[in-house]
């Protein structure tokens, strides 16, 4: 009994102690979180060059695909160079592939390396033209050190790719 009538004690105090402070609250303004800022890299890639390696296990053809390629900057002059590789993770009941991607953007100043994964046509090597992909910025070397953020892909329809990187503050 003691329990039930402390327990009933509790209840009513709550009761009381929301009656009381519960407006005050929500006069308070709620602020807004703080806007996350970034700055953004646009570099553009060349045709790659690609090298294609493979092994069969079983019934399965696993593959990995490597290439490198230039990079200029919105401008035209160059920015460096890529190289990365992409290695089949799982084959869907569609016939479409995740791929994960690892890619060094190697800059005047340093590097920029990311990695993540994305979804692949089984028979394409590359990545779909005009549908793009997004993988983390997971750190970097010199001038980039600590990097994080994100880089979105696109393929062009020349066989060129477009990287939107967006780099933390």
């Amino acid at each position: 009994m003691k329990l039930r009538k402390l327990a009933t004690g509790f209840v009513a105090l709550a009761i009381v102690t929301a009656g009381v402070s519960g407006p005050a609250i929500a006069q308070q303004p709620v602020l807004a979180p703080a806007a996350k800022k970034y700055t953004t890299m646009v570099l553009n890639q060349g045709v790659p060059k690609i090298d294609v390696l493979t092994t069969k296990l079983g019934q399965d053809i696993e593959s990995i695909v490597i290439f490198s390629a230039p990079l200029t900057t919105k401008a035209g002059k160059s920015a460096g160079n890529i190289a990365g590789f992409l290695t089949d993770l799982e084959i869907g009941a569609t016939g479409a592939e995740t791929r994960f991607r690892n890619i060094s953007f190697m800059l005047k100043g340093g590097q920029i390396n990311a990695n993540g994964t994305g979804e692949y046509e089984s028979t394409d090597r590359e990545m779909p033209v005009e549908r793009p992909s997004t993988i983390a910025i997971i750190g970097g070397t010199g001038k980039y050190i600590g990097a994080t953020g994100e880089v979105i892909t696109r393929k062009n329809a020349d066989g060129t790719f477009r990287h939107v990187l967006r780099l933390l503050k």
